[in-house]
């Protein structure tokens, strides 16, 4: 089963997602992969930085609904999912070790927290980002940690969390969720160019930024991210939530789905 591969090049540990032909999905495969080579990174003095990226064109496409209906929704397996997840978003947060990530492609859902939790995300032009947990009957509320308030306002989080709304890297840029962004010809240049920047830098100055940094966080994040695992375990355990991502699996529609159809305009004319 394909998940991550893992390597080490002048002093940088490089995490690859290796499927990325098949959406870079998150199951607790992939998870306890990526959690284990982050834990290794962080042991070894040798490794002064990490590198997130995928080995295709696109970067994560979030959680592994089929793993979970191919295992009839075992709950013991989701809950297992839900706290590999919060606890690698935590881990990536917390590393005393700068942590990059260099998207590209289709960065959904569970991806969009994976390159959140990072401390400094690039990206491609054809990177796009998209949080349509509410199609499906949930809301990202183990990315919301690392996204609202880290990355973008809370107000824009919640605006694009209501619609769903895919957005392209400029606007990601323009918003914050994106730090740089350069075309595919100069993604590489610009990545070794940050890295060896790094690599020049304290690694001690380096760790005690991301632990003073992370003291402005405005809440208790381990409390916030006990009441996110809880809340989106509440909805993914609900069996007409369950019922509903079958559905569209196989081709189907969301039962809560309304057709919008209005008789007149929604605007008043002058």
């Amino acid at each position: 089963m394909q998940g991550i591969e893992s390597t080490v090049d002048s002093s940088v540990f490089i995490i690859t997602l290796s499927n990325s032909k098949e959406g870079n999905r998150l199951n607790t495969h992939v998870l306890t992969q990526c959690s284990s080579a982050l834990t290794l990174a962080g042991s070894r003095e040798d490794i002064r930085a990490v590198l997130i990226r995928s080995n295709g064109p696109t970067f994560s496409q979030g959680m592994d609904f089929g793993a979970l209906v191919s295992c009839g929704w075992e709950k013991k397996l989701i809950e297992e999912s839900v706290e590999l997840y919060a606890d690698l978003l935590y881990s990536i947060y917390t590393l005393p070790k700068p942590v990059i990530a260099v998207v590209q492609g289709d960065i959904k859902a569970g991806g969009v927290g994976l390159a959140s939790a990072a401390d400094i995300i690039l990206g491609s032009p054809d990177a796009n980002f998209e949080l349509a947990e509410v199609f499906f009957g949930l809301i990202p509320a183990n990315v919301l940690p690392f996204f609202a308030g880290l990355r973008v306002s809370y107000q824009k989080a919640r605006a694009l969390i209501l619609s769903a709304k895919k957005i392209d890297a400029v606007e990601a840029l323009r918003i914050g969720l994106l730090d740089e962004v350069y075309p595919k010809l100069e993604l590489e240049k610009n990545l070794k160019n940050l890295l060896k920047r790094l690599l020049a830098f304290s690694p001690r100055a380096l760790a005690e930024t991301k632990k003073f940094t992370g003291k402005l966080f405005p809440a208790n994040l381990p409390a916030l991210m006990a009441d996110a695992k809880a809340s989106f375990l509440s909805l993914v355990l609900d069996r007409e939530v369950q019922a509903g991502i079958e559905s569209f699996l196989q081709g189907g529609t969301l039962p809560w789905g309304v057709r919008f159809k209005p008789e007149n305009s929604l605007l008043v004319k002058e």
